[in-house]
């Protein structure tokens, strides 16, 4: 595949994850492209920004990770879509640090998958490991992530599956490549930071936008929510930001949970999400 880096276009390998593309420490930020609107952009440059110190950066130095500028982003974007033949795309902005100080930065582009309407969950063996620092930032190689993920793909090879990790204590931690909130029928419930899941930028978006909505919100470190009303699987690259759970299966591949027909609450805060993000979106037109 073809890839920018630092203002000159690369071959990079089909399909390649953050570690084949920089096997030492770095930080990347993954989100949508629709409709030639980058979906979210300020949000996940603030995460990345919180990150960068670890690794010695100045994010102010970055140039497509120092702000969500337009002027900036076209050239890199449209050459982009132009190259791989892309319309709609999910966009990866990678940042590693050189030894001068400075920073290599890779932008990717590949298809954008629909949307689930729902999903089945899986809880996997892979457990979630010990963060780096915290908040956890999202950063490569990312090998506790892909591990759980290629397990998933041992069994359940399809759009609509996500694998659930649990930490060491069997705490719900997050997905593989997403974020977990649930309505418990009183509270919107999200997994606590000790249990090391990532400070997803969708999850925050819906945590404010519960607030406003003036739901009640919990951190917890808790075993999977068997009485759970509502699962909400939300991922920065979903249409309006997240989907429902329509099942959730054990280690042994037992269903232990199931979606009841009533999911009002879960579908009324899920369009205050997909409305909220809608304000958010760059235009690259």
């Amino acid at each position: 595949m073809i890839g920018w880096r630092n203002g000159e276009w690369v071959e990079l390998p089909d399909g390649a994850e953050v570690s084949a593309l920089h096997a030492g420490p770095s930080l990347f930020e993954t989100f949508a492209l629709r409709a030639g609107s980058i979906e979210c952009l300020p949000d996940h440059l603030a995460r990345l920004h919180l990150a960068c110190p670890r690794l010695g950066l100045d994010p102010i130095r970055l140039v497509l990770g120092a702000a969500a500028n337009p002027v900036a982003w076209l050239g890199p974007v449209r050459g982009l879509m132009a190259r791989t033949g892309l319309t709609d795309a999910v966009l990866r902005l990678m940042v590693a640090a050189r030894p001068d100080g400075m920073a290599t930065e890779w932008l990717t582009a590949r298809p954008l998958p629909a949307t689930p309407a729902a999903m089945d969950l899986f809880i996997l063996g892979t457990r979630r490991n010990a963060p780096e620092w915290l908040p956890r930032p999202k950063s490569g190689p990312w090998r506790n992530s892909s591990d759980a993920w290629r397990e998933l793909r041992g069994f359940a090879n399809r759009p609509n599956a996500e694998g659930i990790q649990l930490d060491a204590q069997g705490n719900v931690s997050e997905c593989t490549r997403s974020s977990l909130a649930w309505w418990d029928g009183a509270a919107w419930c999200f997994p606590a930071v000790a249990t090391g899941r990532l400070s997803g930028t969708a999850a925050a978006q819906f945590r404010g936008v519960l607030g406003t909505a003036g739901r009640a919100v919990r951190d917890v470190a808790s075993p999977f929510p068997v009485h759970a009303e509502s699962i909400v699987v939300l991922r920065s690259t979903f249409a309006g930001g997240a989907t429902l759970a329509a099942s959730v299966s054990d280690e042994r591949r037992a269903t232990i949970w199931t979606a009841n027909k009533h999911q009002l609450e879960a579908m009324d805060m899920l369009a205050a999400l997909a409305a909220w993000r809608a304000q958010r979106c760059i235009s690259l037109s």
